[in-house]
């Protein structure tokens, strides 16, 4: 039949709670906080062949004006959705330039792979 054992019953709901412990921080940060904390982050690219420090919001940039111009309509949309954000905060700290540069006309002169959209 059943064994006898001698261990104590098991209290439910007593004690710390299972799982690793949150840490909350010391101040809330915005989304706007945030994103500008890592848009500002410096990251390294290739550009041209070169190895580059920018921040993280160029190199976004231009990778979507790299895809946008051998015809991604979906990296067209993003570009134009940065530039709307970069309009409504023109007067902030972050500031969207869009410029032409060896690096875009090298693009634009390449061959598209994504010629139908």
């Amino acid at each position: 039949m059943g064994s006898v054992t001698n261990k104590p019953p098991v209290r439910r709901g007593a004690g710390r709670p299972k799982g690793p412990r949150r840490r909350q921080r010391a101040r809330q940060e915005s989304t706007l906080d945030i994103m500008e904390r890592l848009f500002a982050h410096r990251v390294s690219m290739s550009v041209s062949g070169q190895a580059k420090r920018v921040s993280a919001l160029e190199a976004i940039v231009l990778q979507l004006m790299q895809k946008a111009m051998s015809g991604s309509a979906r990296a067209w949309r993003a570009l134009l959705k940065y530039q709307e954000c970069a309009a409504r905060r023109s007067d902030q700290s972050i500031e969207f330039r869009f410029v032409e540069s060896d690096y875009t006309r090298a693009i634009a002169k390449s061959p598209s792979k994504n010629a139908g959209g």
